[in-house]
């Protein structure tokens, strides 16, 4: 009897992500063959103070890593402001960013390159990313910055609000778990980014 119902908890997150690949649009239509995903219902604080639930649609292979991430930063209240699923802004990754939105599964390229992004896997989430933009030098010396609007937060020099850092208690808690920072990384600088690739 006990094996069956864990049988059937099983088929029904299953049917639970199948639901939100099937509403995601775009997005489900070009899912990369043999990636899994799964739909996690989060708590988190947002810039109010308030208590939010969040959806969070990431490969099966993280959503252990980010059920006990985003348990600590809820027990932490942690700031962020708002966890949707990328079908909420037309799998518009420049609207979700600018409505500082807080995702993870998002098939699409990586910018200026024919190569998926982890996103397309499942396996990279952006933080607050209006606040900790992705910025990369173009060929013609010109900053790319994504979102655009998070062009006041690019200089990493100055003090603001919502911050990620290698102080920050997100990139401590990521790291922990194995995840990569796209703070760290030489090319270009995405401060938003977490992703784990095996």
């Amino acid at each position: 009897m006990m094996e069956t119902m864990k049988q059937v908890r099983v088929m029904a997150r299953h049917l639970v992500a199948l639901l939100a690949v099937l509403l995601a649009g775009n997005s489900a239509k070009a899912q990369p063959a043999g990636v899994r995903l799964d739909t996690l219902h989060v708590l988190h604080i947002d810039f109010q103070g308030n208590t939010q639930k969040g959806v969070i649609v990431c490969n099966q292979q993280i959503a252990g890593d980010l059920r006990a991430i985003f348990a600590r930063l809820y027990e932490a209240k942690y700031p962020i402001e708002r966890i949707r699923p990328i079908s909420e802004y037309g799998d518009d990754d420049e609207r979700s960013m600018q409505a500082n939105n807080t995702s993870c599964y998002c098939y699409r390229p990586i910018e200026g390159s024919k190569k998926l992004s982890n996103h397309a896997r499942g396996l990279a989430i952006d933080i607050n990313p209006l606040y900790n933009p992705c910025v990369r030098r173009k060929k013609d010396g010109t900053l790319l910055i994504q979102p655009a609007t998070g062009k006041p937060y690019a200089d990493r020099s100055r003090t603001f609000k919502y911050k990620i850092t290698t102080h920050d208690l997100c990139y401590q808690l990521f790291t922990q778990h194995g995840f990569k920072w796209g703070g760290s990384w030489r090319s270009l600088k995405d401060y938003q980014h977490f992703e784990k690739v095996e």
